[in-house]
């Protein structure tokens, strides 16, 4: 399942297809490339264990990726891992007790926005979404967060953004995203 909106002159895509997950166990099985996209940055939760998407997206040394998400987590900061073909753009994981709302979200897609600028980067794949396991939805509120700040930069380098979302939250997500297409 896929759905592309254009959202304040960046192409966005949501899609339930390309990560095979275990939502129960939190296990991320398989990432996917894609066929109509390519990615010059991608960006997930600095979580450096087996299963996470740090380990499946790319293979960068087990020891690096520790270090950055370590000093990511430790000081509730964004972390770039760069190769000369991509980079890695790490965000601090979030405690499932710690409230994270529009707010948050907002000033986080702002760094990640603030580094897409600085290594001048073009198309992001965002996968911290892919697992989303709450039927309580505050994730919607972090969509909106997002969304907020990609149609309030006028200074972005983004022209496309791309989103791993669960299947069970799709649609839902899709009613979302077109409310701020225009």
């Amino acid at each position: 399942m896929r759905a592309k909106f254009n959202i304040n002159g960046v192409s966005i895509i949501i899609d339930a297809s390309k990560i095979v997950y275990d939502g129960k166990k939190g296990h991320i099985h398989m990432v996917k490339e894609d066929d109509e996209f390519t990615f010059e940055a991608i960006s997930c939760a600095a979580r450096p264990v087996e299963f996470s998407i740090v380990n499946q997206l790319y293979t960068l040394d087990k020891e690096k990726v520790i270090e950055m998400c370590n000093h990511c987590n430790t000081n509730k900061v964004l972390g770039v891992l760069s190769t000369n073909n991509y980079h890695l753009i790490l965000s601090p994981f979030t405690d499932r007790l710690t409230f994270f709302g529009e707010e948050q979200a907002e000033a986080l897609t702002n760094g990640v926005i603030d580094i897409c600028k600085e290594k001048n980067i073009s198309s992001l794949r965002i996968t911290q979404f892919c697992m989303l396991r709450s039927d309580i939805m505050p994730a919607y509120l972090q969509f909106k967060g997002i969304l907020n700040a990609l149609t309030g930069r006028k200074d972005s380098s983004l022209k496309t953004v791309f989103f791993d979302v669960p299947e069970d939250h799709f649609y839902d997500l899709k009613i979302l995203f077109g409310t701020y297409e225009k």
